[in-house]
């Protein structure tokens, strides 16, 4: 009885990832300024222990633009979870399937990387798995694919090098225009973030984009524009 129940309590180790990702090949913008996302990819037990019915799979897609800029997550900070409904052993597969609805659509098409990322995650004080982290090169996996605007136009060598947002004049001391490379049914909102973190002004865009930064001593800071479930930033420069 005492080696059962050892056994029973016994940490697992587990080396699961995402093997492939399916879908999408590419997203298009809507003339409604909405994007759809079927996200289909095969996630992997690489190694290890078993799996099993009730153990809990964490799941989150994250769209970067080219420099590697968060514009999106989703969930954003934390993951989705779903229940395993089969035992799983070392090679087995598992189909992820999971639709979102952005509310946001895009002025310019643009190169974006779309990541998934997985874990398997502890399923309490029986069989718990020692948990991995996203940063595990297998437990991330990147598709580089096309975000179309409504238009379907291709993209140009100018929105290639665009990093999503644009703050100009760029040092500036009085008035900043903020330009976006996305379009949402919501209205937008700025932030600006000083380098330790405090926020010195937040507040709605109106339909000039433009923010009076008068008011903020010299130095650099971090511009923040949130349009729907878009999230661009930007360093700005104040000067006196």
């Amino acid at each position: 009885m005492f080696v059962l129940a050892n056994a029973a309590f016994a940490q697992r180790t587990i080396d699961w990832s995402v093997d492939e990702i399916i879908s999408p090949t590419q997203l298009a913008s809507t003339a409604s300024n909405t994007t759809a996302i079927n996200v289909q990819a095969v996630l992997k037990l690489v190694s290890g222990d078993s799996a099993y019915v009730g153990d809990t799979v964490g799941y989150q897609t994250v769209i970067r633009n080219i420099n590697d800029q968060v514009l999106v997550a989703i969930p954003n900070g934390t993951l989705y979870v779903k229940l395993l409904t089969k035992n799983m052993g070392v090679g087995d597969t598992m189909h992820l399937n999971a639709n979102y609805n952005l509310s946001v659509g895009i002025n310019a098409s643009a190169n974006i990387k779309l990541q998934v990322s997985s874990l398997l995650i502890n399923r309490g004080t029986i069989n718990p798995i020692s948990l991995e982290t996203t940063t595990n090169a297998n437990n991330l996996a990147t598709a580089n694919i096309i975000w179309y605007d409504k238009h379907g136009w291709g993209v140009g060598v100018e929105e290639v090098a665009q990093n999503g947002l644009s703050v100009y004049p760029n040092p500036a001391s009085s008035l900043v225009k903020v330009s976006s490379l996305f379009v949402s049914n919501s209205s937008s909102k700025i932030k600006i973030v000083d380098l330790q973190g405090r926020v010195v002004l937040e507040k709605e865009l109106d339909s000039t984009n433009s923010v009076d930064v008068s008011s903020l001593n010299a130095g650099m800071y971090v511009v923040e524009v949130v349009s729907g479930d878009i999230r661009s930033t930007e360093k700005l420069q104040i000067v006196r």
